[in-house]
């Protein structure tokens, strides 16, 4: 069966005016099949503001879950693939302006409006961490691939890192959310976006951060988190949003213009013949200008998105709608029009298997653990004393017993080359045989020694 790759999105409650004519819709995060934009589910109702949706990929067994903080609401909503009804419902702390989960369907991190960051734990609902991370409203959070790290961005121009294992421990001081792992500090305005390359963790890496400056940054993720490059958009082009290539080869930035620009990441030098990484100088290096869109629609770009493959490149707008571009050529292929309010989420995903209207057994893919998310933080002693829902499945799988073997019998103190197929009482016999032997020559080697050290020791006598 051949992989079915899907576009997952979502919108904003408020209806743009080119979208005010269309046939109405419940607000819901929409399925499309990517190859021929087929609308393939529908989770109602929905409706959510940019950085405010998350999804957990169906894994091991284990039905995964998509999480939309609902809009101008302290309510986040789940949703089961394999449900086409809200899931659960769940009551936070305030008003959240972003939400991530880690790519370990763990940890569940949020932003508010007052730079307040919480942080918890999926399996058991607990709060395991809260603090004051920026000075204003909280505009992202992310996770790194290898769910190690979360970098928080914010109107304050900051981007700060976090080390998750530290986040999570209770025996650590009675401040220990600070200070940040390492801060990326070089941006004048709020930050608009956060992208993270798919190898970034513990290893290094890289990230991008964009900017109502005007700019985009390129960051070494390797501490102290130096600046690899600046590029520079147009004066009028204020960047909204981006989208990397999986294999770090090149980024497209989308501003409030309606214009998409392509950054490659790497250059050709002439004189040697040889590409090499684009940036790398420093602070102090020439910042690279961005001159001509390579793409341009009618609405000002909310949302961009790449194919797992990279030969599709998804745009969405205020208007509501998802154009579908061909790469390299950026060759307009299709539109999708099914939200009325401005895209909020945009991103590309294999078809889970446990997905509603499959053939699958869905008693075969059990929905994820999720409990009722605190509103308090965690104290020492509740953590200690936590429940945390472990799956047993009540049927086995009778096929896998074939393949288990017989462990061979192995006939121990016998000649292999003379071993024929013999009974165990005849293996016992021939060992009971082979020890006595063995006795009777270690007694015979006991008295020599004895009569050897009798005739040492007359002799040192008679001296």
């Amino acid at each position: 069966m051949a992989l079915q790759e899907l576009i997952l999105s979502s919108s904003s409650a408020a209806e743009s005016s080119q979208s005010s004519a269309r046939t109405t819709f419940t607000p819901a995060i929409q399925l499309h099949d990517l190859t021929t934009t087929a609308h393939v589910q529908a989770f109602k109702t929905s409706s959510n503001a940019k950085n405010c949706l998350a999804y957990v990929p169906s894994r091991d067994g284990l039905g995964g879950t998509v999480w939309a903080v609902q809009e101008g609401k302290a309510i986040v909503g789940v949703w089961a693939w394999q449900k086409d009804q809200q899931h659960l419902k769940f009551h936070l702390p305030e008003r959240l302006t972003c939400l991530s989960i880690s790519p370990n369907g763990i940890w569940a991190a949020g932003g508010s409006q007052n730079g307040q960051v919480y942080m918890w734990e999926i399996a058991s609902g607990l709060m395991l961490a809260s603090w004051n991370a920026h000075y204003r409203t909280v505009t992202s959070v992310s996770f790194s691939s290898d769910s190690a790290y979360l970098v928080t961005a914010s109107a304050d121009a900051s981007v700060h890192v976090f080390l998750v294992s530290q986040l999570t421990d209770v025996e650590s001081s009675s401040s220990p959310y600070s200070k940040p792992l390492g801060s990326l500090g070089d941006h004048t305005l709020a930050i608009t976006a956060v992208t993270l390359g798919k190898t970034m963790g513990v290893s290094g890496g890289k990230c991008w951060t964009a900017s109502e400056d005007g700019t985009v940054k390129m960051w070494s993720f390797a501490a102290p988190f130096d600046l690899l490059a600046t590029f520079v958009l147009p004066p009028s082009a204020v960047p909204t949003t981006l989208a990397v290539d999986p294999a770090e080869r090149f980024l497209y930035v989308g501003t409030k213009a309606g214009d998409v620009y392509l950054i490659p990441l790497y250059k050709r030098k002439a004189q040697m013949g040889r590409v090499e990484a684009v940036g790398g100088e420093g602070a102090g290096a020439t910042p690279i200008n961005l001159v001509t869109p390579c793409v341009h629609v009618d609405a000002a770009v909310t949302c961009l998105s790449l194919s797992l493959s990279a030969t599709h490149l998804l745009v969405g707008t205020s208007a509501g709608d998802i154009h579908v571009h061909s790469l390299p050529s950026h060759q307009h292929i299709r539109t999708i029009s099914t939200h009325r309010g401005a895209i909020s989420h945009l991103s590309t995903f294999p078809s889970p298997p446990d997905l509603i209207g499959k053939p699958v057994r869905t008693e075969d893919w059990a929905v994820m653990d999720v409990r009722n998310l605190e509103r308090m933080r965690t104290s020492r002693g509740a953590k200690d004393t936590q429940e945390v829902g472990v799956l047993l499945r009540p049927s086995c799988r009778t096929n896998l017993l074939s393949a288990l073997r017989a462990t061979p019998t192995r006939n121990i103190g016998s000649d292999p080359a003379r071993r024929g197929p013999v009974s165990d009482g005849a293996d016992v016999a021939a060992l009971q045989d082979e020890i006595r032997r063995l006795k009777g020559a270690l007694d015979k080697a006991v008295k020599i020694n004895e009569k050897m050290w009798s005739g040492v020791v007359d002799l040192k006598l008679t001296l």
